[in-house]
């Protein structure tokens, strides 16, 4: 046996890869748009260029589209005009348009989870008021490849508005299939002719429902990440105070009657136009307080934005499955709501607590 097994390994080793193709043959695809439009499909691939200079090698990019009747001619088309063997192990993003999602969406995520060709590491997102093709155009001097400044912003996004979703193609399949879980996706949109993430969309098992406002968006985020910087406005007599909320944890319980949310939050302030004394310990229990209140009234009515879309992203039927080992899936879209904040605005080196 042990002789089988060294003849076989020397077999291998002596032996080259037959299928091997030269990196100058490949073309190596970073982003991939999916549009539908008159009867027909559109990819758009953003293909990586190296420019060799005399100083040093640029990274650049270019796009390429194809049409066809169904998406896998579309990739055929695609692929002939390339010129080259369209390569997918580097795919980075994948943008599907407002015409795919609404009607196409489960075919879409069939293809992709079929073709060997494409891994499914890629983020998944959607084209908010342009199209897919018009976002992978919209590279620069400054950002040469479209699909790495979306990625560099999806990674940066916690520490600004809270607009990203980082989660590969696999966990939104796993969320697909699963019957406790709707699936929730970032769009990306041109705003101020710039490249930007934008408003999260909701689906009910492959059909959209609707897209999230910005406030109800970061609420998402609140209740599923740790968040770094998201802000509250909270108006006073004399002005207004804005909090950024620095760091959170969240609790979702879903039982018999309600589903309840226990938020523990820490803040500081980032605005303080209505000139409240910030030396004063009273103040900060009086901010705790009132912001407390903003954030309890946010959550609750971003559930019932859940609950009227009936859009299970949160996968309170799943926590409730868990919970009684029973299916009770309509549940969570008509209980009461309860949510309690814990939140902790921070003073150099104090914290105050509501008790």
């Amino acid at each position: 046996m042990k002789r089988i097994i060294i003849l076989i390994t020397i077999i291998l080793l002596a032996t080259g890869c037959y299928d091997n193709i030269e990196l100058n043959k490949l073309a190596i695809v970073s982003g991939l748009g999916i549009d539908y439009e008159d009867g027909n499909y559109e990819v758009t691939y953003e293909i990586l260029n190296d420019i060799k200079t005399e100083d040093n090698t640029a990274m650049l990019s270019y796009t390429i589209s194809g049409k066809g009747k169904s998406l896998s001619s579309a990739m055929a088309d695609a692929n002939y005009r390339v010129g080259k063997k369209a390569y997918f192990s580097h795919l980075k993003i994948v943008i599907l348009s407002n015409s795919v999602i609404k009607g196409h969406f489960e075919n879409i995520t069939d293809y992709l989870l079929r073709d060997t060709n494409i891994r499914d590491e890629f983020i998944l997102m959607v084209a908010n008021n342009t199209t897919p093709k018009e976002i992978l155009e919209h590279n620069s001097d400054d950002y040469p490849i479209v699909s790495d400044k979306i990625i560099s912003s999806i990674d940066n996004e916690k520490y600004n508005n809270n607009l990203a979703i980082n989660e590969i193609y696999q966990k939104v399949l796993a969320k697909l299939i699963n019957p406790y879980y709707d699936i929730i996706l970032s769009s990306i949109s041109l705003i101020n002719n710039e490249v930007s993430l934008d408003n999260f969309y909701i689906f009910k098992d492959y059909n959209y429902q609707n897209i999230l406002s910005k406030l109800d968006s970061r609420l998402y985020m609140l209740l599923t990440e740790n968040v770094y910087a998201l802000n509250f406005n909270k108006e006073f007599a004399k002005g207004n105070v804005i909090i950024s909320v620095t760091s959170s944890k969240s609790d979702i319980d879903v039982d018999n009657e309600k589903i309840n949310i226990n938020l523990n939050l820490e803040g500081k302030i980032v605005e303080n136009n209505a000139k409240w004394d910030l030396k004063e310990e009273k103040v900060y229990k009086k901010l705790n307080e009132e912001f407390a209140k903003v954030i309890k009234e946010d959550v609750t009515n971003f559930i019932y934005t859940l609950q009227d879309n009936k859009s299970d992203v949160l996968g309170l039927s799943e926590i409730y499955y868990k919970k009684y080992r029973k299916d009770n899936k309509d549940l969570w879209q008509s209980a009461q709501v309860d949510v309690k904040v814990d939140l902790k605005i921070n003073t150099k080196g104090y914290i105050f607590e509501v008790n």
